[in-house]
Formats: C-alpha cells, sequence, structure tokens
C-alpha cells in the first residue's frame, strides 16, 4: 500500500527516509541536499513553507517530493509502481492547494507525475525544459591543467560573479534577476562555497552546494565567452574536485545538460561516471 506522509520540518525527512534517500546518494543527491539545507535553515530558499513528503510502501520508505515554493517540486528515484506513486503525490498536493509550475527528478518518475498533475489539472501542457545526466566521482584522473590557480570568490567581486551567475542561469533556460542574482551570489560568498579560476584575472566559475552526508553537488559551472576552449573550466572543476574530496566528502555530484556535449565530455575526463538521467518539466497553461 502506497502512502504519502508531510512533514513539518525537514529533519523529520531525513530521519525516516534519509537512508534510503542514501543508498543512491548521488542519484538522490537534489531532494537529499535540498533536506538537509532546509533541516539546517528552514527558510533557507525563500519564505514560503517548503512541501517535504515521504513516500512509504507498505510502511517503509519508497521516495520523497521536496518543493521549496515558487520551484518545481523535485522527486526523488521511487522504488515502487511510479503511475501509483506520482499520483498520490498529486493528490496529497492538491488536497493543501499546492501548485507547482514543474517538476524536476529521474526521467522516468518525472514522466510519471506528468501524466499524474496533467490528469487533474485541466488546460495545462507540460514541455522538457532540459534533459540532464546526474555524474558522480569518487576519485579525480590526472588530466593537464591550464595556467592559473582555484581560490574562493570574495565579496569585492561580487558584481562581476553576479553577472556571471546571471550568465550560467541564462546558459540553462533558467534565468534570474538583479535582485535574485544578488542574493544567491552574495549568499555563496559569505558561505565561502563559491570558486575562481584565476589566470591573471578571474576566467571561469563554479561553486559547491547542498552538501549530505557522504558527499556535495558542484554547480553553476560557468565561463563567460571571451574566456571558453581554453580550458579554465575543466581546470577549475578539476581542482574544486579534488579540494572537495580530499577535505571530506567521500563523493562528488553534479547534474548536466544532454544538449551540451562539451560540458560531459569534460567532466567525463575528469573521472566523473554516470549514475541516471533526469528530466526538468515545466507546465504552461495552455491557449
Amino acid at each position: 500500500m502506497i502512502e504519502i506522509l508531510s512533514h513539518a520540518h525537514a529533519g523529520e525527512l531525513i530521519a525516516l527516509s534519509g537512508t534510503f534517500l542514501e543508498s543512491h546518494e548521488s542519484e538522490n543527491s537534489l531532494p537529499l541536499g535540498l533536506a538537509y539545507t532546509l533541516a539546517e535553515n528552514p527558510s533557507y530558499y525563500g519564505p514560503e513553507p517548503a512541501v517535504l513528503l515521504s513516500v512509504l510502501d507498505d510502511g517503509k520508505p519508497a521516495g520523497v517530493a521536496v518543493m521549496t515554493p515558487p520551484k518545481r517540486i523535485i522527486l526523488s528515484r521511487l522504488e515502487a509502481n511510479h503511475e501509483l506513486c506520482t499520483s498520490r503525490i498529486v493528490a496529497r498536493l492538491r488536497s493543501n492547494g499546492a501548485l507547482t509550475p514543474g517538476v524536476v527528478g529521474p526521467a522516468a518518475e518525472a514522466s510519471a507525475f506528468v501524466g499524474a498533475w496533467s490528469g487533474v489539472m485541466s488546460g495545462l501542457s507540460a514541455r522538457v525544459s532540459m534533459r540532464m545526466r546526474v555524474f558522480e566521482i569518487r576519485g579525480v584522473l590526472d588530466v593537464p591543467v591550464v595556467s592559473g590557480f582555484l581560490r574562493v570568490a570574495s565579496m569585492h567581486e561580487c558584481d562581476l560573479m553576479m553577472e556571471w551567475v546571471r550568465g550560467f542561469s541564462e546558459a540553462i533556460g533558467e534565468p534570474i534577476d538583479i535582485a535574485q542574482a544578488k542574493r544567491s551570489t552574495v549568499r555563496y560568498i559569505e558561505e565561502r562555497q563559491l570558486y575562481i579560476w584565476e589566470d591573471g584575472e578571474p576566467v571561469s566559475l563554479a561553486a559547491e552546494s547542498r552538501a549530505t552526508r557522504h558527499g556535495i553537488t558542484i554547480n553553476k559551472v560557468y565561463t563567460p565567452p571571451g574566456h571558453r576552449n581554453k580550458g579554465y573550466a575543466t581546470s577549475c572543476v578539476h581542482a574544486l574536485t579534488r579540494k572537495l574530496l580530499s577535505e571530506r566528502y567521500a563523493f562528488c555530484s553534479l547534474y548536466t545538460d544532454l544538449a551540451n556535449p562539451t560540458s560531459n565530455s569534460i567532466y567525463a575526463k575528469i573521472g566523473y561516471r554516470v549514475v541516471g538521467d533526469a528530466l526538468a518539466i515545466d507546465f504552461d497553461r495552455a491557449v
């Protein structure tokens, strides 16, 4: 029997479903990392309460769904019937009056959610905004690096980093305004999670995010147009990955856009291996 349990606090979700999520920690790094962040600071992603759902199959954890409004709902891997699980998740969302602009999750699970959501929300259409690949690394390969070095971004570089964060967001099809970029950039710099590859000047960017018990995600990998095709992104990600693995993490994970073969090849050269595919799907009001 499939049940959906709502949690008032992310710590409750982790206590119940954390072990299940960690059985495929890289593949579940997005919802798990969000939960760990929310457990530490419930308002980290905004003032509106997060939606925190555990999926139980005969009383045992079989998946989770996490949403930080107004962003898309995030699904973990579901180890029970996808159609039944997602229909129960949708029923719980609608019983609470919750809406979502889309869904992100493993390809099969996200597709099942679209079917369930479309079944109860008339006049909507769904479009795939990004096809993604999930990678994991536990040991960095030796690869040639270009001149320069990795360092933490500082607050006096905030304006430039804001531009790059906005450039990254545009590149992945999720544009943000100046205010959003400033909030995000300031937070990353204050928490010392934003890194620059410097070669006489800043030339590439990467960030660490969503730490879990064993791993951490690398995101916001961005090189401005004038510095591309020079090996800076490879060197930046290589150095940051090595740093994080040498500190305390057993693995690093990251998501890539399958439409960008260059980035996928970069990560494979460094030693990242594929653990799964995911979809980001948006809902649009049909005209």
